[in-house]
């Protein structure tokens, strides 16, 4: 959890270099058109073009291209990004601003993380006989502006009072007010407006909720940006996941500052966009060869039939899991990877949230490079504090502690209040229940992430190809395939069919 190395595209990613032949070898084995496309964002003549007009016209109708190809975003979501970015290229020294306006259309028009949120705000509109006949539009846009006004005023009143408690611990404020909004719809009767709003705004809130614990901790620093710049990014105009990629003034860190820069900037999120839609068509292949071809279960089919008293023999289980492993990790990667390349097209060469995650030979390494900034996330806002308070005169213990912090504790409040409708719909105790397989995993990986830090062997060149180049990588792959069967936040089957399904793996 500790380890915060920021990774990129070429060959200095804060990663150990193995034997000095392989790198040569490598580079050698390479196709000259290869190494070429590696290199573009160092070529010249290709900065130099893509830095004219018509040059930038192709860079993003390619760009525009790749997206298209990645299946990744709608294409709704493909109009807003591409005006957006035509926003960033025209006015390169305002792209902060024309990001921060399209981040706030985009809010007005999708304030939900999930379909599953949508879904849940629109069963309370036709519950309601109210609402029903209103467009679903002039139902939620009201209400996510009025969540607009509610951040515009807490992160007013921590600039105003400084010493007050939100000022001194916003996230844990935000926890308060969250667990009073929820607490306040019992008071409510169902099938009413006030019911409905509430919980549309609580949906919304908790889209975002985040994006405002990252603008709480961006105002305490040096730099006091406008409000409507935070507000901007409750939501950011690129969609996708509610994971923040960090503060404002870690945007502004990676900011292409000269038109080489801005460049060699685009020409990595072209890269990145193309290996995208790669990965993408490669999991799409994969996924018609095990499905379409192969008629093989999916994980979650397998673990009905076990739960039925029909398991797959071990070997198929086996190949089930490692096909769910492979399968998940190209499609994190690819759904990643377009989110990355869109802020790098406006100008950011922020780090990549998943980079080569099947070379790491640790447990931590691995999370450090499948899920950046997720990490990054629980990092900042529960390993951290954690760290800096508790057991000080005790370094193990301090590194276990905050570390269970992180990916115990932060992690299952992350997942809980990304789904936290599901009280409305199950209760606060059937929504728990929901998560008893996640909270398994979720004990697995802290404990498995604390033996990685404290582990004082490392693996080193010295020990030989096997144990140092493949042992450890096996090692590491085969723990994040096998807790995927838990890793599941749906509800569907609970611990005790997971667990029978992984004893049958084993011939128990």
């Amino acid at each position: 959890m500790q380890d915060t190395a920021r990774h990129g595209d070429g060959a200095s990613d804060g990663q150990p270099r193995c034997a000095p032949f392989s790198a040569a070898r490598l580079k050698l084995a390479q196709p000259a058109w290869h190494r070429a496309w590696l290199g573009l964002d160092r070529n010249e003549a290709a900065l130099a073009f893509v830095a004219t007009p018509i040059g930038m016209i192709l860079l993003h109708a390619a760009f525009f291209a790749a997206l298209a190809l990645s299946f990744q975003i709608s294409l709704s979501a493909v109009a807003l990004v591409g005006l957006t970015l035509l926003g960033c290229a025209l006015f390169p020294a305002r792209r902060l601003l024309v990001m921060a306006a399209s981040g706030l259309l985009y809010i007005v028009l999708r304030p939900f993380r999930s379909q599953q949120q949508q879904d849940f705000a629109e069963k309370l509109r036709e519950a309601t006989p109210e609402l029903v006949e209103l467009p679903h539009l002039a139902w939620q846009a009201p209400i996510a502006m009025g969540f607009l006004l509610f951040c515009g005023l807490a992160l007013r009143l921590q600039r105003r009072y400084r010493a007050s408690l939100l000022a001194r611990r916003p996230v844990l404020t935000q926890f308060a007010v969250l667990a009073a909004c929820i607490a306040a719809t019992g008071l409510l009767e169902p099938e009413t407006p006030a019911y409905a709003t509430l919980w549309t705004f609580i949906v919304i809130y908790a889209a975002s909720f985040f994006f405002l614990s990252y603008a709480f901790v961006d105002q305490r620093g040096r730099i006091e940006r406008p409000l409507p710049f935070y507000l901007g990014f409750m939501r950011p105009f690129w969609g996708g996941p509610s994971i923040p990629f960090k503060t404002l003034t870690y945007l502004a860190t990676f900011e292409a500052k000269t038109k080489a820069e801005l460049a060699a900037t685009r020409l990595r999120a072209l890269k990145l966009a193309v290996w995208a839609s790669i990965l993408a068509g490669l999991h799409t292949l994969l996924s018609a060869t095990f499905y379409d071809v192969a008629d093989w279960p999916t994980l979650n089919e397998a673990l009905t039939m076990t739960a039925q008293g029909e398991p797959p023999a071990a070997t198929a289980g086996w190949l089930i899991v490692a096909k769910n492993f492979i399968l998940t990790v190209l499609a994190t990667a690819a759904f990643a990877h377009v989110f990355v390349a869109i802020v790098r097209m406006a100008g950011y060469g922020i780090p990549r949230n998943t980079a080569r995650p099947l070379s790491a030979r640790s447990i931590a390494e691995f999370w450090n490079r499948y899920l950046f900034y997720f990490k990054e996330l629980l990092l900042d806002f529960f390993f951290y504090p954690a760290f800096a308070r508790w057991f000080k005169a005790h370094p193990r213990l301090r590194i276990a502690f905050a570390t269970f912090c992180a990916a115990f504790v932060g992690n299952l409040l992350f997942t809980v209040i990304s789904q936290v409708h599901l009280v409305a719909e199950h209760g606060f105790l059937g929504a728990i229940m929901r998560f008893e397989s996640y909270v398994f995993y979720a004990a697995l990986l802290t404990l498995a992430l604390i033996l990685s830090q404290l582990r004082k062997r490392k693996p080193k060149p010295e020990d030989g190809f096997w144990r140092y180049e493949v042992t450890p990588r096996l090692v590491v792959i085969s723990f994040f395939a096998v807790v995927q069967i838990f890793a599941d936040e749906s509800g569907h089957l609970g611990l005790a069919e997971r667990t029978d399904f992984l004893l049958h793996l084993f011939g128990i």
